[in-house]
């Protein structure tokens, strides 16, 4: 196909894709996810809609709770501070740090499947073509906010600057540098000013979803068409992605279970693809070696300039549900703070889309699936 003729079938799908809102579960998701069907069983893949059960409560209230306890924790430390000495500080926030990494850790890892409150029903769609050890997935479901991204991700930014600054403040407290008490006050307001946006971010069904992610979906329906793709490929088209990775967390507990004793596979995770920007890579956990330096390779061979690194502070993309399984993963996406800044808003519909960031996108997938094949 014609480079011009990808585009513009890219941005067909896109325009078919963001029509309306597609919350998780709801009918609008089910008519994406079909139309998805259709597109992949055309291109010869064996499809299926795997059920899965999940809590919304901790993809609802688990950031603004996490943000209010982080601003908790720098207030409490600064009290200590000042009234108690930088030893008794440095205890109570390091237990205080501790105790909320645990429960964060044990939240985005269980809780979403197990808790009990606001429990709801969606469904996965997983395509095969023969025995694949890769996986292109992209989640189809939207969500808006009261708080737009590029804020929250500041706000998420300023908490840790914040308490490494308290940290590093307590660590000159304690080997005899005297520092004034506005320096602990000044440190307790910051903290309040940048929790505030992710303390009020609640989730909203007001956003079309064009850029996250109609984007990220019509990339790997056009990867998974192209001629140049392994013949041997699996698509993941996941739910719940908005509300703790719910469908991502789902599928790979269950493909991990299946599969302890065989062969590892690869997944190429699609989330965010704008007509302009920065292409990035990211991933978390240990570095997956043979992704990064295969993305690389294809990367340089089609004079694509690929940023590789960690995913961004205050992000959540399907790969991480995969890394924190052991598999390796990676989030291929593309924008700019502008990007950022219309992501879970009314603003992301596909009016401002070519669909050449997508088009670019299927080819890269397509490529790399490929040459990890």
């Amino acid at each position: 196909m014609a480079q011009a003729d990808l585009v513009q079938r890219a941005k067909s799908l896109l325009d078919k894709l963001a029509l309306a809102p597609r919350f998780s579960g709801s009918p609008e998701e089910s008519k994406a996810r079909a139309l998805c069907r259709a597109e992949l069983e055309r291109a010869g893949f064996d499809c299926r809609e795997l059920p899965f059960e999940y809590s919304q409560w901790p993809g609802r209230w688990g950031p603004p709770i996490a943000a209010a306890f982080q601003a908790a924790t720098i207030l409490a430390v600064a009290h200590m501070a000042v009234h108690r000495g930088p030893l008794a500080a440095l205890v109570v926030g390091a237990a205080l740090w501790i105790a909320l990494m645990l429960a964060s850790g044990d939240a985005k890892r269980r809780w979403t499947g197990q808790f009990p409150l606001q429990r709801e029903r969606s469904a996965n769609l997983e395509a095969t073509r023969g025995n694949p050890g890769v996986w292109l997935v992209a989640h189809a479901d939207s969500k808006s906010q009261t708080v737009p991204m590029l804020i929250r991700i500041a706000s998420s930014v300023a908490l840790t600057a914040i308490a490494a600054a308290s940290f590093i403040v307590l660590l000159l407290s304690l080997v005899g540098l005297s520092l004034a008490e506005w320096v602990w006050h000044a440190l307790a307001i910051g903290a309040v000013v940048g929790a505030l946006p992710s303390m009020l971010c609640f989730v909203r069904n007001e956003s079309n979803g064009a850029v996250d992610n109609a984007s990220g979906v019509v990339a790997i329906l056009l990867a998974a068409q192209s001629a140049s793709a392994p013949r041997d490929l699996g698509v993941l088209i996941t739910s719940g992605e908005e509300l703790g990775l719910a469908g991502a967390r789902a599928w790979a507990g269950a493909h991990a279970r299946a599969n302890s004793s065989g062969p590892g596979i690869k997944v190429l995770n699609c989330d965010t693809v704008d007509d302009a920007g920065d292409w990035r890579c990211m991933y978390t956990g240990h570095r997956p070696k043979r992704i990064t330096a295969a993305a690389e390779t294809i990367a340089d061979r089609q004079g694509v300039r690929l940023r590789m690194g960690r995913v961004i502070p205050g992000i959540l993309a399907d790969s991480m549900a995969f890394a924190d399984l052991g598999i390796e993963a990676v989030t291929l996406s593309r924008g700019t703070l502008s990007t950022l800044a219309r992501i879970h808003t009314r603003r992301d519909n596909s009016n401002v889309f070519t669909g050449s960031g997508a088009a670019e996108a299927g080819a890269l997938l397509s490529a790399l699936a490929k040459e990890l094949g």
